[in-house]
């Protein structure tokens, strides 16, 4: 990857998580952000007075304001010659190109949260860029996890799916620590064998090749007059997928709501 001057404008937690994970890459020279929040610096990026000068000293610019802010944001700044990686939730190229002015070459991400840890989804889509640059971009978006090109018409569905699940997740983790402390452990030893438990059962399920390969690897676990289809009856009494693909679906609808806006 050539080396690449990188800036945030909006510098919230997204953004500092995908910047941390820069802080080492090789073909990253610089990091800079601006945020009006004066207090948003954590050392990570270079702070810059304006977005103008952050756009100045950047050849990669990551748009990482909130969308309803974005016109506000974004008012009269000239991307030129930059390319821009926009994060905004529901914001199709489009709507980035029409929002930054000069910007012709567009790369849309929906990255999350566990960018934290290297780990985000970052599935993108982009426009007008070379295929040295392409590969670039590729490569940066892999610094914080997995990197997949997709046509933009499977961003609502993405944003539902990778975007905003790791709340769900948690979530279920979280319950999961929470009943073994309401049983007498502490909360760190609940937690650490939660969230173990979690993350095996996903390195198990990669390797599944249908939906039927998945039901068959929950049902091997589910013996006859056993512990676990107790409680598997109780998760499909409440309703438990219908549940997920219903937040899921919620998140999509909202994405799309978003976009209709724009």
């Amino acid at each position: 990857m050539n080396d690449r001057k990188v800036g945030f404008i909006g510098y919230g937690n997204m953004a500092k998580a995908i910047a941390s994970s820069f802080v080492s890459a090789p073909g990253v020279s610089a990091i800079g952000a601006y945020d009006v929040n004066a207090n948003a610096a954590d050392g990570t990026a270079k702070m810059y007075a304006s977005a103008d000068r952050l756009i100045a000293a950047s050849d990669v610019v990551f748009v990482s304001v909130k969308p309803q802010s974005a016109a506000e944001a974004l008012a009269g700044l000239d991307f030129s010659g930059r390319i821009v990686i926009s994060i905004m939730a529901g914001m199709n190229i489009s709507a980035v190109s029409s929002l930054c002015g000069g910007a012709d070459k567009i790369v849309r991400v929906m990255p999350n949260l566990c960018a934290r840890v290297g780990k985000s989804v970052n599935a993108y889509c982009p426009s007008g860029l070379t295929e040295n640059e392409k590969k670039d971009v590729h490569e940066l978006l892999s610094c914080f996890g997995l990197a997949a090109e997709f046509g933009e018409e499977f961003f609502d569905v993405i944003t539902g799916l990778t975007g905003s699940s790791p709340a769900y997740t948690f979530r279920y983790a979280r319950a999961l620590t929470e009943c073994g402390v309401k049983n007498g452990m502490t909360f760190e030893r609940a937690r650490d064998l939660s969230l173990y438990c979690v993350a095996a059962c996903m390195d198990v399920l990669a390797s599944s090749r249908s939906l039927d390969e998945m039901q068959t690897t929950i049902d091997n676990v589910c013996s006859k007059g056993g512990t676990t289809i107790e409680g598997i009856r109780v998760l499909d009494k409440g309703g438990f997928d219908e549940l997920v693909e219903g937040a899921v679906n919620a998140a999509i609808a909202r994405s799309r709501q978003l976009g209709e806006k724009k």
